[in-house]
């Protein structure tokens, strides 16, 4: 009986032993199922990620030749914008230097205007010569434009067209032998101008003189020409009646 209860025992021990390392057999499978199962995920993952980086390096090569084409199509581009500026710079100092030569011959020309509006019909001359030389110096300092500086030197023209015109009376005074003389002026026009002291004695018309300049001739010993004259002013000032008169006129030498 004990020799049984021994062999029983002992098979009982064998099988408990067995159990335990089927048990430890199902565990490490299940652990290296585990671990596979882990490691398949992981090769998955890092296949994923090779995949993900392949595709974007893929991506920054197309981008980066993208941005290259850009880049060199941008350099062409500003070589062409840059040789368009230089080209524009120099046709810009070519008009500059143009310009200037033509302000300068043109404030030239108008300066050289000067001794015509000089030896014009005596009518403030002295405004017309200095609005001239006026324009003609801001144009050569480049204080206006060339065209500014035409189309002021054009009104003074027609002002001076203008006054051929017109016909004016005034007070003032002129020198007539050393003496300064109060009296009437009569302008008519840019042809003819007389002169009439206050009291008078002094009776003057503007004569041209043989070198085509201007002078007052007193007529005071011509009885005739002085009542004529005299006659001319009452008309011109309205103290008689409108009729017509005799205005003597200043010819040039050539038009005699």
């Amino acid at each position: 009986m004990l020799l049984c209860l021994g062999l029983a025992c002992v098979i009982a021990g064998a099988q408990e032993t067995v159990e335990s390392v089927r048990r430890q057999i199902k565990a490490v499978e299940a652990e290296t199922a585990r671990e596979k199962s882990l490691h398949d995920a992981e090769k998955k993952r890092h296949a994923e990620f090779v995949e993900v980086g392949r595709k974007k390096v893929q991506a920054i090569s197309s981008q980066t030749k993208f941005i290259t084409a850009e880049i060199d199509s941008l350099k062409a581009e500003l070589k062409h914008i840059s040789d368009a500026r230089q080209k524009t710079m120099g046709s810009i100092k070519w008009f500059e230097s143009r310009k200037a030569k033509y302000n300068e011959s043109l404030a030239l020309v108008i300066d050289s205007l000067v001794p015509v509006f000089e030896s014009d019909f005596p009518y403030r001359n002295d405004e017309v010569v200095s609005s001239v030389k006026e324009i003609a110096d801001q144009l050569h300092k480049g204080v206006i434009e060339a065209d500014d500086a035409l189309n002021r030197t054009l009104e003074v023209f027609y002002d001076r067209i203008r006054l051929g015109y017109t016909t004016e009376v005034w007070k003032g005074f002129l020198l007539v032998d050393a003496r300064n003389v109060p009296g009437t002026y009569l302008r008519y026009g840019a042809v003819a101008s007389v002169f009439v002291g206050n009291d008078g004695n002094d009776v003057l018309w503007l004569s041209r003189t043989e070198d085509g300049g201007y002078v007052w001739k007193n007529v005071s010993d011509d009885l005739a020409m002085r009542a004529a004259l005299k006659d001319v002013m009452k008309v011109a000032e309205g103290k008689t009646a409108p009729k017509l008169v005799t205005i003597p006129v200043a010819l040039p030498k050539e038009a005699k």
